[in-house]
């Protein structure tokens, strides 16, 4: 598979370390800055470009057209969504963008992007997993010491409060997804039928007494 990353600072360098491990992925950097890129260069086994990502010639140079993946993660919401509306023109399948706000969101929608990343949770896991076609992010690794994040459903726990949950020792809960939306998990978070909660587990029987316990909430 063919990945093109433009814009590698610290998300994009952790989805091209992730991605990195897996075989036969053949992936491409795209940075503006040039120290920045020859340390990438020297670390990676990458082809990486140092320019403007919204250059089609720095594009063209990254052989996008023939990339099965396009990811901008960029620091600005404007040039990621212009780095998606040029891939769309060179003809990139699935197309994912890193947007901090949501003023481009529509934008990047009407253009086709196949997933808009939200960095207020782990946006490099979630932008590995939109890329292997996983609807969830459920047991993805997010830390190389071993943590997971399991995505799990609130059960009949509709209408509690964050703060009404027991969620045992290991365990730690990130964010309450919402639709498209993410948040933080206050304590005054009234938790709805179709929420997702997001939360970090040390490990196998710390994720089976999270399952013991959705379930008797279901």
């Amino acid at each position: 598979m063919r990945i093109v990353i433009v814009g590698v600072g610290d998300i994009g360098f952790e989805l091209a370390h992730y991605l990195g491990r897996r075989q036969n992925n053949e992936i491409v950097l795209v940075d503006s800055d040039e120290k920045r890129c020859d340390m990438l260069a020297a670390d990676m086994d990458a082809l990486v470009l140092n320019g403007d990502g919204t250059d089609p010639e720095i594009l063209k140079k990254a052989q996008l057209s023939d990339a099965d993946v396009l990811v901008a993660t960029t620091g600005s919401d404007p040039m990621n969504t212009v780095i998606a509306m040029l891939g769309k023109n060179m003809g990139v399948e699935t197309i994912i963008v890193k947007l901090n706000g949501v003023g481009l969101r529509s934008a990047c929608q009407a253009i086709g992007v196949r997933k808009i990343i939200a960095p207020k949770i782990s946006a490099a896991t979630e932008i590995f997993s939109a890329i292997y076609g996983f609807d969830k992010v459920n047991f993805s690794m997010v830390a190389r010491g071993g943590l997971r994040l399991a995505e799990m459903s609130v059960g009949s726990a509709k209408g509690k409060q964050v703060s009404a949950l027991e969620i045992p020792d290991g365990a730690l809960l990130t964010a309450v997804r919402r639709e498209n939306d993410v948040m933080l998990p206050r304590s005054n978070v009234k938790l709805q039928e179709n929420d997702e909660l997001l939360i970090l587990i040390e490990n196998k029987k710390v994720l089976e007494k999270l399952e013991s316990l959705l379930k008797k909430e279901k």
